[in-house]
């Protein structure tokens, strides 16, 4: 449980959902963790606080409200990070939106929307920090694509075309900043259940029946499953892997 003992981790939206999961997660292997949100708590009551869950196991935390979008506030977060705790080795780019459209159909405030918190925010949390990674021991980088950045999704232009930048960016950056020892990897979830998703999942079973049949594995992930792995690329034991997009979800790529 000492994985990520006297390593900094900023992790942006953190208050719900897999960043919630992370979070707690990077919090029982030790690291000190810096909570980049727009909010302080979860986006819904029935959601445990991760500051709740970071005390559970006496984990050294700070929050600080940030719109990843905003670049001054991306920067604040990464100061926060050094004023604090002396210092930023594993930065987690995960703040992101969902909102369902084809391209014909796709508001184009609903997809600057999108693109700037989805992509844009990965580019600005990787702009004030990689300077401060690559003089880390322990450099790293860990963004969230999804697997629509690896495939197509009915009704998710937006959404589908922000993640396939994350993947492809996360590349990109491993080619640069091998040489600082920087790891850059990215995960991509399938469907997870989370408190936010929730009342969709109960009211959509169609689309639940068809997601069952494009997961092999016999049931939906755990944001628990996108934590632990999370851990691992944080960890000194993903050291030789870099620009790796890793999927989890249940199979669903492997076809």
């Amino acid at each position: 449980m000492e994985r990520l003992a006297d390593r900094v981790a900023l992790i942006t939206g953190a208050s719900s959902g897999i960043g919630n999961a992370i979070a707690a997660a990077f919090g029982r292997e030790e690291a000190s963790v810096v909570i980049a949100d727009v909010r302080r708590e979860p986006k819904l009551d029935d959601e445990r606080s991760v500051f709740d869950r970071l005390d559970d196991v006496d984990a050294d935390y700070a929050y600080v409200e940030t719109d990843v979008s905003d670049e001054a506030a991306v920067e604040t977060a990464v100061e926060t990070a050094i004023d604090e705790f002396g210092g930023l080795d594993v930065l987690v780019n995960n703040a992101g939106i969902y909102q369902q459209y084809p391209v014909h159909e796709t508001p184009t405030d609903a997809w600057d929307a999108i693109v700037d918190v989805n992509l844009r925010g990965v580019y600005l949390g990787s702009k004030a920090a990689l300077p401060h990674l690559a003089a880390s021991e322990h450099g790293k980088v860990i963004n969230l694509a999804s697997i629509y950045g690896l495939v197509g999704g009915s009704n998710s232009a937006a959404y589908c075309a922000s993640k396939g930048g994350v993947a492809n960016l996360t590349r990109q950056m491993a080619i640069d900043y091998a040489d600082d020892r920087v790891n850059v990897n990215a995960l991509a979830p399938g469907i997870i259940k989370t408190a936010q998703n929730a009342e969709w999942r109960a009211n959509n079973p169609e689309i639940i029946s068809e997601w069952e049949t494009l997961t092999p594995w016999p049931g939906f992930g755990e944001p628990e499953d996108v934590a632990d792995a999370a851990v691992f690329l944080a960890s000194s034991e993903s050291d030789f892997i870099t620009g790796h997009v890793l999927s989890v979800d249940g199979g669903w790529t492997a076809q």
